[in-house]
């Protein structure tokens, strides 16, 4: 399938958020990824931002600097040939709601992950309560928390986490790692449904964590422990 680029927008820190088209119809389910194809074995995944349900076009959020040109590469690629070849969809760590109360946990644009999946549950007027946690190093690094904070208060079963490692005596809100202020929040996480995005070691530490706190392994995805 071939998306074209309708925006590009560098969102602060090396973020690059991008709104891409196509002509087909676009199927995919809250949390899944396409996988950008730069060669005959060549797949790069990114997570899709975007909703399912509610957008017609996918959303991307991609950190890359010429440094790393694994990311890179595609940002180049979509500024000069305004298109990339893609695969839909990928990944079965998607939106897959029950009963219990939802807890979605970013990492930096691990955020991506989390962002479709509670649009999704917006869209489909999920009552569940759902509690957003995104951490970041830097509060500027949360370059969506207007939004998450604006969906929070115009949705009373949503709740907004910023979580800032290294914050300064002007932050009021929650410090260090972003899975341990899950932690800090439900001691015991047996009634929860968590959804995870970021680094490997976060989604390491993390699943060894919510299970000795009592989350069962089905009740928590993330396209990682499909590696780790």
């Amino acid at each position: 399938m071939q998306l074209n680029l309708k925006t590009i927008e560098n969102v602060g820190h090396d973020v690059y958020r991008i709104i891409l088209s196509s002509d087909e119809v676009l199927t995919y389910e809250a949390g899944q990824y396409l996988l950008v194809k730069m060669g005959a074995n060549d797949e790069r995944p990114f997570s899709i931002a975007s909703s399912p349900s509610k957008d017609r076009f996918i959303e991307l959020h991609i950190g890359a600097t010429p440094e790393n040109p694994y990311a890179w590469d595609v940002i180049e690629q979509l500024r000069t040939k305004g298109n990339i070849q893609v695969s839909l969809a990928n990944g079965k760590a998607y939106l897959q709601p029950d009963e219990k109360t939802i807890v979605l946990v970013a990492g930096g644009t691990g955020y991506s992950y989390v962002k479709s999946i509670a649009y999704e549950a917006v869209t489909q007027q999920l009552e569940n309560d759902i509690h957003i946690f995104w951490g970041a190093k830097e509060f500027s690094q949360l370059y969506e928390a207007e939004a998450l904070t604006n969906l929070a208060h115009d949705h009373d079963n949503i709740f907004f986490h910023p979580v800032v490692e290294g914050a300064d005596e002007d932050w009021s809100g929650a410090t260090g790692l972003v899975h341990q202020a899950v932690l800090n929040h439900f001691t015991d996480l047996s009634h929860l449904q968590v959804y995870i995005a970021g680094p490997f070691p976060m989604a390491k530490v993390a699943r060894e964590d919510y299970t000795n706190a009592g989350l069962p392994n089905s009740a928590l995805f993330g396209d990682a422990y499909a590696f780790i």
